[in-house]
């Protein structure tokens, strides 16, 4: 018998359009190659107790910004801040904004004046607040400096007084004159246009002239925001204004996007011009970045890579391929030259060393990813298979040694979205968001879906000719979404919206159980030691509630919870402690079950809150809760330590052991990550 793990995260969802394609200029790869090559490159393995991050390399990155010291600041969706003192070569994990796991870091600014210090706009997922925070410490620590109720999507500095800062929010723009301490409105509250602002842009020669990008069409004011006039003429109506850029030597010369397209303005934003080049299907443009020492060349990071300018914009060449979803662009000045670097959605940072015309990824040290489902071999868990973000919703990836390192993996699935990956000591397993699932075949590298057949016999007329009736076989295929598949004895399962299914070794694809009183909705289905008696028995949740069956799955009863468990989610065996026998995850904690006994809720620094399922070393017990934490205990399951660091810190969706001490996490904003304990454990958790 073998459960087989699974873990699924949630898929970003874009605000990006389709449409047609234009060819761009040669890659330093094909696209396919390009993205293995991003994949495979710079492993993020430190070696060491504690923690340590895996990879696979790259990620999500939000926002780019350089400072007057060289150095390089990296901003993503969980408040985490990176920097690289070496152009981008290198990378390290420099701290958190807000100390909460949704700070969303838009926008950042490395002080002009001040070395090493650095402000964000940063907004909450779910929530009106944010704020603007201030670094002095190059990104190690934070603290907010104004503007906490409102979601701040956009942040800028004046040149010609850099005591003066600009910050649009959600309910309109606010300034500050005495370099971050306070922050007045000079927006009218109640006026229905200038809210929802996306982009601002000061002009170099005068800080009481800005420019503020919302999400229909933008606005200036020359007098410090005493008044406001809109400066669309030439622009589509209703176009969200994502970027603004003033030229750096001609500050008539302003370039925006915006969800129609890339504009330019020759007389401070009097009238504009939309620029050709770049395909429709690319126009959500997320920042326009100019080259310091040549302005002629700007970049444009769009939802369809990042595109190139020589000549102002009346020409455009892509930079990156097409499958490159770009956020963030910076162009570097220094002793070394000019260097680009640009942050994408998924692929991490890619740079260039000669204006676009080749680019490489450079994530040593950034690993970031957004990890949709994985699974690690029972027999050995240090064989992880993998969907990761940027690859394709089909594309898999495989590592060997428990994350060190990634190579691609036998896919093949046309049209389809890898949503669940299920292991067992004889097969891998699949589970598509459309329905249905595949088993990879070993010896032939390929998968093969298997149906879901269900089998009905029906009374018919007979044949003409005959008379009465007679007995037909009808043979229905469904496209199950599957939530769970088990090996138990020789048979698999597999749960579903659609019931429970069995698949015989002797047959080529599953047919339905009907199983008696389950619901047929099951959420969770595992195989675990019928107690005493050496046999197997099924147990699942369906409709809230846990139920229990034999080996055969036909009959099935309810289980009895405590009545303050709340809703299961997963139920697992102990597999080294005779003294708690069964562990079962709840909205409202963990609970564990011993013969004779019942259930007992585990506490002494567990809080009581969703979790998911368990990982087991000899001697230790790992778990990871929904508030982010990783808790760890001894075998006894009797008092619980969080080992997480802020570094870290992020809901973990499966946790596997991977020999010793040592346990892979996969973490929803952090990649795949490994901790290991120390010689002594048990000492270090201050338990015996």
């Amino acid at each position: 018998m073998a459960v087989l793990h699974d873990i699924r995260f949630l898929e970003k969802n874009h605000s990006g359009s389709g449409g047609g394609y234009s060819a761009g200029p040669v890659f330093f790869l094909g696209a396919a190659a390009f993205l293995a090559f991003v994949l495979l490159a710079a492993p993020c393995a430190v070696t060491g107790q504690g923690w340590n991050r895996l990879g696979p390399p790259g990620g999500m990155v939000l926002s780019l910004a350089s400072a007057v010291d060289g150095t390089v600041y990296l901003g993503t969706a969980d408040g985490h801040i990176f920097g690289s003192a070496d152009r981008g070569d290198h990378w390290e994990l420099r701290g958190r904004v807000g100390g909460r796991l949704d700070g969303v870091v838009q926008r950042m600014v490395a002080d002009s004046a001040h070395r090493q210090r650095i402000l964000a706009a940063v907004w909450f997922r779910d929530t009106t607040e944010g704020g603007v925070f201030e670094s002095g410490d190059g990104g190690r620590s934070w603290r907010l400096v104004g503007l906490g109720n409102e979601a701040v999507r956009t942040l800028e500095q004046s040149a010609s007084d850099p005591a003066v800062w600009v910050a649009g929010t959600r309910r309109g723009v606010f300034r500050s004159r005495d370099d971050a301490k306070s922050w007045q409105r000079i927006t009218a509250a109640d006026d229905p246009e200038l809210q929802n602002v996306d982009s601002l842009a000061i002009d170099p020669r005068d800080a009481e002239t800005i420019y503020v990008g919302t999400y229909h069409l933008p606005w200036k004011t020359s007098d410090g925001g005493k008044t406001w006039k809109p400066i669309a003429a030439g622009m589509i109506d209703d176009s969200d204004i994502m970027s603004l850029r003033i030229d750096a030597q001609n500050p008539q010369r302003v370039f925006s996007s915006a969800c129609s397209g890339i504009y330019r303005s020759e007389d401070g934003g009097a009238t504009w011009t939309k620029l050709q080049g770049i395909p429709y299907s690319s126009r959500r443009t997320q920042q326009i970045a100019q080259d310091p020492v040549d302005p002629r060349k700007l970049y444009a990071a769009t939802t369809e890579g990042l595109w190139a300018t020589s000549d102002y914009g009346e020409t455009w060449n892509r930079v990156t391929p097409r499958a490159t979803d770009a956020n963030a662009v910076v162009v570097l000045q220094g002793e070394q030259g000019s260097r680009l670097l640009a942050g994408f959605d998924a692929q991490g940072v890619l740079r260039s060393d000669d204006g676009g015309n080749t680019v490489v990824p450079s994530n040593q040290g950034f690993s970031h990813r957004v990890v949709f489902a994985m699974a690690a071999d029972p027999a050995d868990t240090r064989h992880l298979l993998a969907r990761v973000q940027g690859f394709g919703s089909a594309a898999l990836v495989e590592s060997q040694d428990g994350g060190k390192t990634w190579a691609d993996f036998p896919s093949g699935f046309q049209g389809k979205t890898v949503e669940r990956i299920f292991a067992a000591p004889s097969d891998w397993w699949v589970a598509f968001a459309e329905g249905g699932a595949a088993r990879f075949d070993a010896e032939k590298r390929q998968w093969a879906e298997i149906p879901f057949r269900e089998v009905t016999l029906v009374r018919a007329r007979a044949s003409r000719g005959g008379s009465g009736e007679r007995t037909v076989r009808r043979v229905r295929v469904l496209k199950a979404q599957v939530s769970s598949i088990i090996e138990a004895g020789n048979d698999v399962f597999a749960s579903s919206n659609e019931g429970l299914w069995k698949k015989e070794s002797d047959r080529a694809g599953f047919q339905r159980v009907v199983a008696k009183s389950l619901p047929p909705a099951i959420a969770f289905l595992s195989a675990t030691a019928s107690s005493g008696s050496g046999s197997q028995s099924l147990v699942a949740i369906a409709q809230g509630a846990l139920w229990s069956s034999d080996a055969h799955g036909m009959v099935w009863n309810q289980v009895s919870l405590p009545s303050e468990a709340g809703t299961p989610l997963w139920l697992v065996d102990h597999p080294w402690n005779a003294s708690a026998l069964r562990l079962l995850g709840t909205r409202n904690g963990v609970f564990s079950f011993q013969q004779g006994r019942g259930w007992k809720q585990l506490s002494n620094g567990l809080p009581a809150i969703a979790s998911t399922s368990p990982a087991f070393s000899q001697t230790l017990c790992l778990l990871s809760m929904s508030n982010g934490g990783t808790y760890a205990s001894s075998g006894s399951l009797e008092v619980w330590q969080r080992i997480d660091q802020d570094g870290v810190q992020a809901p973990a969706h499966a946790i596997f052991w991977a020999r010793g001490e040592k346990f892979v996490v996969a973490s929803a904003s952090e990649g795949v990550l490994s901790w290991e304990a120390g010689e002594n454990p048990l000492k270090e958790l201050g338990q015996r």
